[in-house]
C-alpha cells in the first residue's frame, strides 16, 4: 500500500530565502538547485515552477540581495545627515558584507540589458550613497561621482577583508575607521 504524501508548497519567495542562506553559507559557487530543493523538501524539478533554472535563481538572489543592501544602508542613514551619515552609511555596508558574504558577492552579478529589476536594485545601492553625500552640501551631478568612488573604497576593502588578504595583525576596524575619515575629508 503506498502512502500519499502531503506535497511541499513552496513558493518563489521560499526559493529565494533558502538561495540566499546557501550562498552566505557555501558562497555563490554553492548555490545549486537541488541543493535549495533538498533543503526545501522538494525535487528539484519544483524549482523549475519559480525560477528558471539556475541562472535565474541566481537572478533572483542577486536582486533580493541587492535590495537587502539597498534596506541596510536606508535604515542606516534614517534621521543622519552629512559626515554622520556617511560614517553610518559605510558601517552598514561593510556589516552586510560582513554577515551576507554570499549576498553582498551576488550584489555585483552584472544586470543583462533587459534586466530592470537587479539594474533597479543595483541603481538603489548608489542612489542611497548619492542622496548621503547631497545631505554634505555636494551637487546631484557631484554626489554621484562621489557615491561611485566611496562604493569603490568601501568595496575594495570588504573585498579584502572578507578574503583574509589582511594578514597583518592590526585590526581592520581600526583600518576601516580611518578610511571612512579619509573618505570624510574629501566632502565639504
Amino acid at each position: 500500500m503506498l502512502i500519499d504524501m502531503p506535497r511541499q508548497r513552496i513558493d518563489v519567495d521560499d526559493v529565494v530565502e533558502r538561495a540566499l542562506v546557501v550562498v552566505d553559507e557555501g558562497g555563490v559557487d554553492d548555490l545549486a538547485l537541488a541543493r535549495v530543493a533538498d533543503d526545501l523538501g522538494v525535487q528539484s524539478s519544483a524549482l523549475y515552477n519559480h525560477v528558471e533554472g539556475l541562472d535565474g535563481l541566481r537572478h533572483q538572489v542577486a536582486v533580493r540581495a541587492s535590495a537587502n543592501l539597498a534596506a541596510a544602508l536606508m535604515d542606516s542613514a534614517v534621521a543622519r545627515s552629512g559626515h554622520d551619515a556617511v560614517r553610518a552609511v559605510a558601517i552598514a555596508y561593510r556589516q552586510f558584507a560582513i554577515e551576507h558574504p554570499g549576498q553582498y558577492a551576488s550584489t555585483l552579478l552584472v544586470p543583462s540589458a533587459v534586466d530592470d529589476a537587479l539594474a533597479a536594485s543595483q541603481t538603489a545601492i548608489v542612489g542611497i550613497i548619492a542622496r548621503v553625500l547631497a545631505s554634505c552640501g555636494l551637487s546631484d551631478i557631484d554626489a554621484i561621482h562621489h557615491a561611485r568612488i566611496v562604493r569603490s573604497a568601501i568595496h575594495g576593502f570588504v573585498a579584502l577583508e572578507t578574503t583574509d588578504s589582511f594578514t597583518n595583525p592590526e585590526d581592520p576596524t581600526d583600518t576601516f575607521d580611518l578610511l571612512v575619515e579619509f573618505i570624510q575629508r574629501g566632502l565639504p
